[in-house]
């Protein structure tokens, strides 16, 4: 007859990892991330914690894969600009390495066209945010940059909030600043044929 002592840990263990989340165990497929809605994928932020969920979401990326990596797609659904998928984007960014978290801060600026409204009350709340009116992103064309800052400027047209009204004209005035050429276009050659 075994000991109580022998009995009691070992059907402690099974009890503890039969009543875990069979979630946290597994990675996460690319096709589930895609038809992941913001509530669910914001569930899994506070289930697991958002550092813990982070890294079980992008770990395992094989560059050699042909499936799109999994953070590729959490910024195509921040850069679609649902409030959701904003929050989520504030809830995981503290936890995201530089590629990601510069990434996060392209995509939140991409939703400003999409969001204004939802975008600029974000602004304040998460660092990430505070970027979305400047220029975050990285070796862009002059023909890129012109045409976002088109975009975003006519997106903060639509904003008729009172209580935004300091946050849009702030956004606006950094939007004009916005440089016409990126470092990456200086000291190119130009090709432009001349009188």
């Amino acid at each position: 007859m075994k000991s109580l002592r022998q009995i009691v840990p070992g059907a402690l263990l099974i009890l503890v990892a039969a009543s875990a989340p069979a979630c946290l165990a597994q990675t996460m497929s690319p096709g589930e991330l895609r038809n992941m809605s913001a509530s669910e994928f914001r569930r899994h932020i506070k289930e697991e914690g958002a550092l813990e969920f982070v890294h079980r979401f992008i770990k395992d990326i094989d560059p050699h894969s042909p499936e799109e990596p999994n953070y590729d797609i959490v910024l195509e659904h921040v850069a679609e600009g649902s409030v959701g998928w904003l929050q989520a984007a504030a809830e995981i960014a503290p936890y995201t390495d530089a590629t990601f978290s510069q990434g996060i801060r392209v995509a939140i600026a991409d939703a400003l066209v999409v969001n204004p409204t939802g975008v600029l009350k974000m602004i304040g709340s998460e660092e990430h945010f505070n970027e979305a009116c400047g220029y975050p992103y990285v070796q862009q064309t002059d023909t890129y940059m012109q045409r976002h800052k088109r975009e975003a400027l006519a997106a903060l047209t639509r904003v008729h909030q009172p209580a935004l009204a300091d946050k849009k004209e702030q956004c606006r005035k950094q939007l004009m600043d916005v440089p016409t050429t990126t470092a990456s276009d200086n000291g190119r050659p130009s090709f432009e044929l001349r009188d």
